[in-house]
């Protein structure tokens, strides 16, 4: 008897270790990589915990970020290097360095994984690769000083901020041409896009305001200006889409906008000078980088509170879609 009760206790002892070692695949939760410009590299953070698992090096002062679910990579832009990194996002190790042009800035990859795009702010173009070989499959010419891109969620058009010309450019992803250009307002930067396809975002940098964009391709798109405060910097959305949540640099704050009346509903101080923005899969957190405090500030979306601040390191910028999934 007693021999059977230890067998059996042994039987359970290994169910429960496999269980606890495969546990952490099934339930791991998403990471945030997060761009630190001056110290060159990217922190990495567990949004379980709150805390930086590792601070990956990379050269050439990055910036951009964007995920490839797909694949488990990160894609850095780094304008001092000329390109972009490829990173590892199981691993947390950097695989490759691709060269663009000389200011590769906002960074963008398709809802396939296919293709990954980079903004080159001083050649006025916008780099597509093909993400399995990091081959250049083609580069067209936008606006003036292009930064941040959104891919819409049916992945038929690449929108383009071109900061400089105050304007959006709209790619077909079918033909790779530039399908029309949007004035927006004046210097925009950070974009998004609704996952409806109905409606694109802008942060504007000089004119204090975002502009909405209702998009309808049988007549001219709808325009609307929504003020915030000073120099907004990037976009993300949030509760459904019902919320847009906006870095103003200058007032070191985030504006929440209700995307179905289109007023400021409140400001939320954050760390000093905030940049990158991007909202948890969760759809409820969002993630704030800061770039004189080398923070990362944790919003709840639906409270309207800060809930966590998480140090990184110096310049912290996190522009772009940071989260995986």
């Amino acid at each position: 008897m007693l021999r059977f009760i230890v067998l059996k206790l042994e039987k359970i002892a290994v169910v429960l270790a496999l269980a606890i070692f495969f546990q952490p695949v099934l339930l791991a939760d998403p990471l945030a990589f997060i761009t630190n410009q001056l110290d060159n590299n990217v922190s990495v953070i567990d949004t379980a915990t709150h805390k930086v698992l590792k601070n990956i090096e990379v050269e050439g002062k990055p910036v951009g970020v964007a995920v490839n679910h797909f694949k488990h990579h990160v894609y850095i832009s780094t304008p001092e290097a000329s390109g972009f990194t490829v990173l590892d996002s199981k691993k947390l190790i950097p695989l490759n360095s691709v060269k663009t042009s000389n200011g590769a800035l906002g960074i963008a990859v398709d809802r396939t994984g296919q293709r990954v795009f980079v903004a080159d702010w001083y050649e006025n173009q916008v780099a597509i690769f093909d993400t399995e070989n990091l081959e250049l499959i083609k580069t067209i010419v936008v606006g003036k000083s292009p930064s941040g891109m959104a891919v819409s969620h049916d992945n038929q058009w690449l929108y383009v901020a071109n900061r400089v010309s105050d304007s959006v450019s709209v790619i077909n992803l079918e033909t790779l041409e530039t399908r029309r250009t949007i004035n927006v307002g004046t210097h925009p930067f950070g974009i998004t896009v609704d996952s409806k396809g109905q409606r694109l975002y802008t942060a504007n940098v000089e004119s204090d305001d975002v502009t909405v964009v209702e998009i309808d391709y049988l007549k001219h798109p709808r325009i609307i200006s929504v003020p915030v405060k000073s120099r907004p910097y990037a976009v993300s959305l949030a509760q459904n889409g019902t919320r847009l949540f906006v870095t103003n640099q200058d007032d070191s704050s985030i504006s929440v906008i209700d995307t179905r009346t289109l007023n400021e509903i409140g400001v939320i101080e954050v760390g000093e000078k905030p940049e990158g923005i991007a909202t948890h899969p969760d759809d409820r957190h969002v993630y704030v980088a800061n770039w004189f405090d080398g923070t990362v500030s944790v919003i709840d979306g639906k409270d309207l509170k800060v809930v966590g601040t998480i140090s990184t390191a110096e310049g912290s910028r996190g522009f772009g879609d940071f989260f995986t999934r």
